[in-house]
């Protein structure tokens, strides 16, 4: 069921992404899903997996004052399971956890603007 939270997010992402209307430039946006790296002051380092399901070239994001991070879990809401986000901090992102994220891609550097990462398990 986590998965398919995840899922949903990049598919959608990916939709919006590709909506240009003619005769506009193309949008500097981009998507990936993979695991966290590492997590340095101002920027995150995240492995995509690429479409064959291999990890792809490390990307390194800078995350500034107005990305935003959420952790997903599933909760238990009048007898059913649903998909709860709350807010958290870059800082409390773990290596090896799984993260789906949309960012700038276009010159300088790639810009966070929006990650989405399943809870670790026991926490």
């Amino acid at each position: 069921m986590r998965t398919y939270a995840v899922s949903a997010l990049t598919l959608a992402a990916l939709l919006l992404a590709t909506l240009v209307p003619a005769g506009e430039p193309e949008s500097m946006l981009a998507t990936a899903s993979g695991l966290v790296d590492k997590v340095d002051k101002g920027s995150l380092t995240v492995q995509p997996r690429t479409a064959g399901g291999q990890f792809g070239k490390k990307l390194v994001l800078k995350v500034t004052g107005t990305s935003k991070l959420t952790q997903v879990s599933m909760e238990k809401r009048g007898g059913k399971l649903v998909a709860v986000q709350r807010d958290m901090d870059a800082k409390d992102l773990e290596p090896r956890q799984s993260i789906v994220v949309i960012y700038t891609a276009g010159a300088g550097d790639a810009v966070l603007l929006s990650g989405v990462v399943q809870r670790t398990a026991g926490k």
